[in-house]
């Protein structure tokens, strides 16, 4: 079973290498945090032809900046060599790439059963992790409004970050040790026409904010809405439609929660619209799915995520997210709900600096979603924390270094507390002793 899993990766893998006759570039993945300093290049031919006492007089205003596709486009065409350093390849063909992030978290309680509480990710308390290496192989689906064409993704994870992005029916045997496995967390097919994109196969969630990829987030921590009120991953098929610049929708079905195989033969609806202003600073995106979850396939479960994002100045951005999620008799047989805000300022003190902060309360009012995992990824098993009603509230600074594009290093500090709803044995941090936990962390990337 194994080996035909591992197979499926191969042959995606060999539909991508030869589904094109273009070049492979081995490119280094940047971070998906907008670059707040932009370049803009002007249409120097309107300079060629005078000289320097005749030419003319022409302010910023009545030059034309290209697009960035323009831009990318023009590279690819010189020979791909700008196209290493962008996020997009039209083109370009395959993208091969991944990265090594490896971290340590401090805990000053220092637990004895080395377990940083309902935290996951970093959830070793002072012991080294390697969380990810990560590789893939894509080839981006690219139309630009006009015809057809063909991509896909295959990802692979080796690390301690395997355990929390595992989908049930593919990856879940593959752990090789009580912390250490591989997962495959995306293989999908794309396939565009004009402005629509079909997706199938097995991707990341589009819920949230934050992503399971250690390159996409600013934090080295996560959020609980991230870690236990959305899925990872989906099985299934989207279709992603770009209405215009500023409008796109989204709508299809999955598997469910991190599912390979379905529990239940119950298919989920899953879907979103997003709006990003035309200057690129505000966006708006609302995200669903829906659909049984349980065995039986008998109770609905729905959740939604709203995330607002918006630059305040060319250096400081704001992120706003809300989630809301509902099960049907979730909660030993009665209903049970979810929800939360997170809210996120990111500043760009310069070209290789950048700080943040992250404040999120999140609400399990019926104890049915922050359960330490019930003894996964190291937990202790049979912790008290399962089936516990609390509010659960964390404040997160951090500060990330990225002195050349493939090194990123990040450190923060963490301060997280609960407010059980009800009486509980013991407290759900540093060996059930207290109600707060205090964490110190630090990850370093290196993307190849």
């Amino acid at each position: 079973m194994k080996i035909a899993k591992l197979a499926i990766a191969v042959g995606m893998v060999g539909v991508l290498l030869t589904g094109t006759a273009m070049a492979v570039d081995v490119v280094a993945q940047t971070p998906s945090q907008p670059t707040l300093i932009r370049q803009i290049a002007f249409d120097y031919d309107d300079y060629l032809y005078f000289a320097p006492e005749e030419q003319p007089s022409i302010s910023p205003s009545d030059v034309s900046e290209p697009s960035q596709e323009e831009a990318v486009e023009t590279a690819c065409d010189a020979g791909c060599d700008s196209c290493r350093n962008s996020y997009r390849h039209y083109g370009c063909g395959i993208t091969i790439g991944g990265w090594l992030d490896q971290g340590f978290t401090y805990n000053p309680a220092d637990p004895a059963n080395r377990w940083n509480g309902p935290v996951t990710f970093n959830d070793r308390a002072n012991e080294y992790q390697m969380n990810q290496l990560y590789v893939y192989a894509e080839r981006v689906a690219e139309t630009r409004g006009s015809g057809w064409d063909i991509g896909g993704r295959v990802d692979l994870l080796y690390g301690t970050d395997s355990r929390f992005t595992l989908a049930r029916g593919l990856d879940d045997d593959w752990d090789s040790s009580r912390f250490y496995g591989l997962s495959m967390p995306q293989l999908y097919l794309d396939v565009a026409y004009n402005d629509l994109t079909v997706r199938m196969g097995h991707f990341y969630t589009i819920l949230g904010y934050e992503s399971p990829m250690a390159v996409e987030n600013f934090f080295y921590s996560h959020s609980y809405t991230m870690q236990y009120g959305e899925p990872k991953t989906h099985t299934g098929a989207l279709a992603i439609y770009d209405i215009n610049p500023n409008w796109a929708v989204a709508a299809g079905f999955s598997r469910g929660w991190n599912n390979w195989e379905d529990n239940n033969n119950d298919l989920d609806f899953l879907g979103s619209v997003a709006w990003t202003s035309r200057d690129e600073c505000t966006s708006l995106a609302f995200a669903l799915e829906t659909g049984k979850e349980d065995n039986a396939g008998a109770f609905n479960r729905t959740v939604y995520s709203l995330v607002f994002s918006h630059y305040l100045t060319d250096r400081l951005q704001w992120v706003l997210q809300h989630d809301l999620g509902y099960e049907d008799n979730a909660a030993r047989g009665a209903d049970a709900e979810w929800y939360g805000v997170n809210t996120y300022l990111f500043y760009q003190i310069n070209c290789e600096w950048s700080a943040g902060i992250r404040y999120e309360w999140f609400a399990d009012d019926d104890g049915v979603r922050v359960t330490g995992a019930n003894g996964a990824g190291g937990a202790p098993r049979g912790i008290p924390l399962n089936g516990v009603a609390a509010h659960w509230q964390e404040i997160t600074v951090g500060l990330r270094w990225q002195p050349r594009p493939n090194i990123i290093w990040r450190t923060e500090c963490r301060w997280g507390w609960v407010d059980p709803l009800v009486a509980v044995g013991d407290a759900p941090f540093n060996d059930f002793q207290d109600n707060n936990q205090f964490l110190w962390s630090t990850d370093l990337i290196v993307t190849f």
